[in-house]
């Protein structure tokens, strides 16, 4: 194994050597400080607050100071370290930001939106902790904010706000390889997944493929993330082409006043980032962050990572520059993106084959680019604002899989090219007509351009066929509205609707959604949503060919329908300490109109899919089902330590119309999670810190069909109890990992080392079951043993 190497021993000393000369000398520097600035803003209208009040919490003697007329405010001379940040102004509710980390290497930007209060204003609500408080104030049940800090503190989540949402309650994936999510049974091609307003492709570096929502490393960049929203049900009305769950990604705007820079060097790639004033004079700014992959550097210098394949190779950027105006309105100019190659080679000694798959070798090529622009505008009423978000994207795929023959001569057994180039608009306007009364209407457009190619060999003939091969362009449309009603200061009331037209093929959906929260004691809710989604499939199904003979095919899926859902969700959240909460939700989920292909004795239903091109000829005949209930007890990060327990138990299940209820492929039945961390402090005015954290996980295993062992030695390839569809399951999955960081402050930069070793015990999970023809047994499939990942981390 790599790390086992002697480079990789001499490296560790190294590090040691490098860790024990920072500590010894952190002993002896001065006490060090940093600034906190940012900007306070109405949340319904985006208007710069004057006079709000920014408070450090439990300092003395007190540490704070007041927004200024643009809603600007500036704390300096702050010692580095953590901070409860209360904000405040008289006729808003309270802010208060717990344990904010302040560190020697970048200044503490804080842009907080404050929602007006509906009493007198003389009295303001306190929100006691602003963590249970989504950012979309339209949100009710089923969702949860998250910062970058929790991508980076969270085991195994690799800076990556998908593998760290697997620790939510509801929330699993069904393989160690991709960060593809599964939420409450749904297949994870029902995500949606949004930057800066507008719907963006899967934004990950080896694509699970056709339709997919996963990959094995994200192209975000945790160092432009900002606090960012993450939704498992029951969404409002303003998300659409969705079934199972939304990441709504914020990017966080450049410091703009000072140039800051960041240098990470890691198992998975080097990367560095920029940040600053356009000039001093401008408030505008710039945040770029590039990375490139490090593998096939620590192939080169013998630290192999890979064994008879190609090295995985990828690179992506992340940018967000902003252009504030007087009178024009403000301006961002966005965008990330990201190229991947990876595949695996076939060793040509026939004595080494002992399985099918020893003959196969494959190649995958993927890149990824979104850039978009968005305006900003503020009525002069200071009751409302327009913003409107123009984006290209632009997502291709190719991938390649040859087979070897006696003789070592290649046969392409499958092939695919995939291109999406689409152009998406999006404009609302959000009107605040008083303190309880919030409208928000708005509309998206999507033009796509696809050029579509998939073909390989029958597997019964062994004939070559061509299973898609289209070019062309088509639309979906997208209107909603929603209004949120504060009835009193205990009660709010979100409704709203969602309409949606699939230009292809004239099919169109209207979507009510309602949501309600009461807080019925201080420290106590309730709330409860229902609503009606959809989502289109993957271009490809709608053009998938059906072949009458040689030559001539029909189109059977042209004119599907979208798939529906109605999702209902009803949850109590009790805040029974000051950072502690317990959080139940129990919900059902009704899909309807779902594709399903009965032809020839097939009983194939669209929800068991996940990513790859289907040849299915489909009906909308079919239904499914995902009920549970799920708990969360979780203390956000305060006196040094956090917790978080999720579980969940659900039922997933589907029918092909006929009356007769199966397991879906993603019915694990049960999901256990235990996360928590300790963080020390140490050296002259504890101005240093060691952290410490871990996560168990404890799930049911993956669904599979049986297989025909008796049939498939007879035919040569597998044959499925297909009357049995995911009637058996895999053994539980288990998991433990665990990570450790030190970071040193010094007076203008700072230094970090992150370790993670996933899956500590080497517990090898099986992913699923397989035949295979050359040694003619059922074999299993396995997901990742034990990986360590290292990061260090400089930022001046």
């Amino acid at each position: 194994m790599f790390w086992k190497s002697t480079s990789t021993r001499n490296l560790f000393h190294l590090l040691i050597l490098l860790v024990c000369f920072l500590g010894f000398s952190s002993f002896f520097a001065q006490t060090i400080t940093q600034t906190i600035k940012g900007k306070i803003i109405d949340q319904d209208t985006k208007a710069a607050i004057f006079g709000a009040k920014i408070i450090l919490v439990n300092t003395s003697p007190i540490i704070g100071t007041t927004s200024d007329n643009d809603g600007f405010f500036t704390i300096e001379k702050v010692p580095i370290g953590r901070y409860d940040v209360k904000i405040s102004y008289l006729g808003y509710e309270d802010v208060k930001l717990q344990q904010v980390q302040l560190n020697s290497g970048k200044e503490l930007i804080l842009n907080i939106e404050l929602s007006e209060s509906i009493k007198n204003l003389e009295t303001v609500t306190v929100k006691a902790n602003s963590k249970n408080k989504p950012l979309n104030e339209m949100a009710t049940v089923s969702v949860r904010s998250f910062n970058v800090e929790e991508t980076q503190r969270y085991a195994a989540s690799f800076n990556d706000p998908a593998r760290m949402a697997v620790s939510f309650a509801g929330v699993n994936t069904s393989n160690d390889a991709s960060n593809e999510i599964i939420v409450r049974g749904n297949s994870a091609r029902g995500m949606l997944w949004r930057v800066e307003g507008i719907e963006i492709p899967s934004p990950n570096h080896f694509s699970n493929g056709e339709g997919g929502s996963g990959g094995g490393i994200s192209i975000l960049s945790s160092q432009i993330l900002g606090s960012s929203d993450f939704y498992t049900g029951a969404f409002p009305a303003e998300y659409g082409n969705a079934l199972s769950g939304v990441f709504d990604i914020k990017f966080r705007k450049g410091n703009y006043q000072k140039r800051e820079y960041s240098f990470q060097v890691g198992i998975l790639g080097m990367q560095t980032s920029l940040e600053g004033p356009f000039s001093k004079k401008y408030t505008g700014s710039y945040l770029i962050n590039y990375r490139y992959s490090t593998l096939i550097m620590l192939n080169a210098i013998g630290l192999p990572i890979v064994e008879n394949a190609l090295v995985p190779q990828f690179q992506d950027v992340n940018y967000n520059f902003f252009f504030p105006t007087k009178k024009a309105g403000n301006f961002t100019v966005f965008g990330l993106g990201g190229l991947s190659t990876a595949g695996e080679l076939a060793v040509k000694d026939s004595t080494t084959w002992e399985k099918r798959s020893d003959r196969y070798q494959d190649n995958n090529y993927q890149l990824i680019g979104v850039s978009g622009i968005t305006h900003t505008y503020l009525f002069k009423n200071q009751k409302a604002y327009l913003k409107t978000v123009l984006a290209f994207s632009s997502d291709d795929l190719k991938y390649r899989l040859d087979s070897l023959d006696n003789n070592y001569g290649l046969t392409t057994a499958y092939s695919e090219k995939f291109s999406y180039k689409t152009i998406r608009f999006n404009s609302f306007l959000n009107h605040k007509f008083n303190a309880q009364n919030i409208l928000r209407v708005g509309m998206n457009y999507s033009q796509y351009f696809y050029s579509i190619l998939s073909k390989g060999l029958e597997l019964t003939s062994g004939e070559q066929g061509t299973f898609v091969d289209e070019n062309g362009n088509t639309g979906l449309v997208q209107a909603y509205a929603q209004w949120k009603y504060k009835i009193s200061d205990k009660m709010d009331l979100n409704t709203g609707y969602h309409s949606s037209h699939f230009v292809l093929n004239q099919q169109t959906k209207v979507e009510p959604r309602i949501g309600f929260q009461w807080r019925f004691k201080p420290k106590q809710s309730f709330s409860a949503g229902v609503g009606l989604h959809s989502r289109i499939e993957p271009i490809s199904v709608y053009l998938a060919r059906s072949y009458n003979d040689s030559i001539n095919y029909t189109q059977p899926n042209f004119n599907l329908g979208l798939t529906n859902s109605f999702h209902s969700v009803a949850g109590y959240d009790w805040n029974f300490g000051e950072n502690t909460r317990l959080k139940t939700e129990i919900y059902y989920q009704y899909l309807f109109n779902v594709p399903v292909d009965t032809s020839f004795g097939n009983n194939e239903s669209i929800l068991n899919f996940n990513a790859g091109v289907t040849r299915s000829s489909f009906i909308n005949s079919g239904i499914g089902r995902n009920y549970g209930m799920e708990i969360t007890i979780e203390k956000f990060f305060s006196k040094n330590y956090f917790f978080l327990f999720t579980g969940s138990l659900f039922q997933s299940e589907y029918s092909l119309g006929e009356g007769v209820w199966r397991n879906t492929r993603f019915n694990g039945n049960y999901m256990l999670n235990a996360l928590g961390g300790y963080e020390f402090k140490f050296g002259k005015n504890k101005k240093n810190s060691i952290g410490a954290n871990t996560r168990i996980t404890l799930r049911g295993g993956n669904r599979y069909t049986p297989i025909n062992e008796v049939a498939s030695k007879l035919a040569g390839y597998e044959i499925l109890y297909t009357d049995q569809a995911f009637s058996k399951q895999a053994p539980n999955y288990f998991r433990t990992d665990i990570s450790a960081n030190i970071r040193f402050n010094y007076e203008k930069w700072a230094f970090s080392i992150a370790v993670e070793i996933q899956n500590v015990t080497n517990r090898l999970n099986i992913n699923r079951y397989f035949f295979d023809p050359y040694t003619k047994e059922v074999r299993s499939a396995l997901m990742f043993g034990i990986m360590p990942v290292f990061n260090f981390k400089f930022e001046f």
